[in-house]
């Protein structure tokens, strides 16, 4: 508004048009300035993206295939369980992190989504699901690693808790981080803090080096540091997502180091069979009965543990399950598929000077 020479309150009443009212026609824009319409009509760009495909599931999920404005596309989950609805939202185009089982890794990383392009996954589901007023649940466990895209996906969580925006809790807000320990202790600091979930995965640096390549630069022990340090910082409870890999951090000793860790770093459990992707990811989920095995001698050792069964795996929606792979629908540029690393993105490339509205923008 300061670059119009308009009044900055005006901002504010944007910002409720585009996100509370999901207005994004600066034509309906009734409370603002007849001469300061005129000009966003004309110098505005609004973009929300599309929905390339939706890939429906047996239980209810439905996967939605999206191309955001920047170009590419990710995938994005709709699931409800028991009349609650939770949306599964993507941070990047593609992942750095390599997770083995994990198959977004065999995208690499593309490029990082923008704070309105995060945003316009929300808007776009709602609306293809007429949502209208109704509650739902944000969890950051889709494509890319959301505290690898920090300043992004906290500015999407300043806007989806603002009461001018999607007027969401904080706590109806998960974000999912393999492991980047300084920017846990950094999520500590922030005021609209979401609810934080760590994929712990192994229980020895061995085996988490091996599945997991970012703990080669924040082995397991610096990463249980920064999860105490939050939750001393905080006093929020946290919760640890553990994938079960038959033959791999499934053994009687991984069970009796997860007991120990989880009475060190007070934190509910979630153990989460692996979802298989025949001919793409080398791993098995343990059979049903070694995971409640696994389960009930957690909760007998004074854990909280609890088995998450994930939805929508007949549609490739569930967990470690979402990719855009050459030749699917919407993948666009991503015609190849490279070599994984442990290593951040490369430096972001300068951005264009033409003003951006709508959901696209920060």
């Amino acid at each position: 508004m300061a670059s119009r020479d308009a009044r900055s309150f005006h901002g504010r009443q944007v910002f409720r048009w585009m996100y509370a009212c999901r207005e994004l026609d600066p034509k309906r824009w009734t409370d603002l300035p007849a001469a300061l319409r005129a000009d966003l009509i004309v110098s505005a760009h609004l973009a929300v993206g599309r929905i390339v495909h939706r890939t429906p599931s047996s239980d209810a999920t439905v996967k939605y295939l999206i191309e955001p404005p920047g170009g590419g596309a990710v995938e994005s989950v709709l699931m409800v369980k028991s009349g609650r609805v939770t949306l599964c939202l993507s941070s990047q185009v593609g992942c750095a992190l390599g997770c083995d089982f994990c198959l977004t890794a065999r995208m690499r990383w593309i490029r990082d989504l923008t704070p309105g392009e995060i945003l316009g996954q929300v808007a776009l589901i709602q609306d293809d699901r007429t949502l209208g007023d109704r509650r739902f649940n944000v969890v950051f466990m889709g494509m890319g690693e959301p505290l690898h895209n920090y300043d992004a996906v906290m500015s999407a969580v300043r806007t989806l808790t603002d009461a001018d925006g999607f007027g969401l809790s904080r706590r109806r807000i998960t974000i999912s981080t393999a492991g980047l320990a300084p920017a846990i202790e950094r999520l500590a600091g922030e005021p609209r803090r979401p609810k934080l979930a760590v994929s712990l995965n192994a229980t020895t640096d061995d085996v988490r080096d091996r599945i997991m390549p970012i703990n080669r630069k924040y082995p397991l022990g610096r990463l249980l540091e920064a999860c105490r340090r939050f939750r001393e910082r905080t006093g929020d409870s946290f919760s640890f997502e553990y994938v079960l890999l038959e033959g791999v951090n499934d053994t009687d000793e991984d069970v009796t180091r997860l007991a120990r860790i989880l009475r060190s770093h007070p934190a509910k459990l979630n153990l989460i069979p692996f979802n298989p992707v025949p001919g793409m990811l080398p791993f098995r989920p343990p059979p049903e009965q070694r995971v409640n095995e696994i389960s009930k001698r957690l909760l007998d050792l004074g854990t909280r543990a609890s088995v998450r069964w994930s939805q929508g795996a007949d549609a490739r929606a569930a967990c470690g399950q979402l990719a855009v792979l050459p030749g699917e629908r919407g993948a666009g540029a991503l015609s190849e598929m490279g070599p994984r690393s442990a290593a951040g993105p490369p430096s972001r490339r300068a951005t264009g000077s033409r003003t951006s509205w709508g959901v696209r923008g920060s």
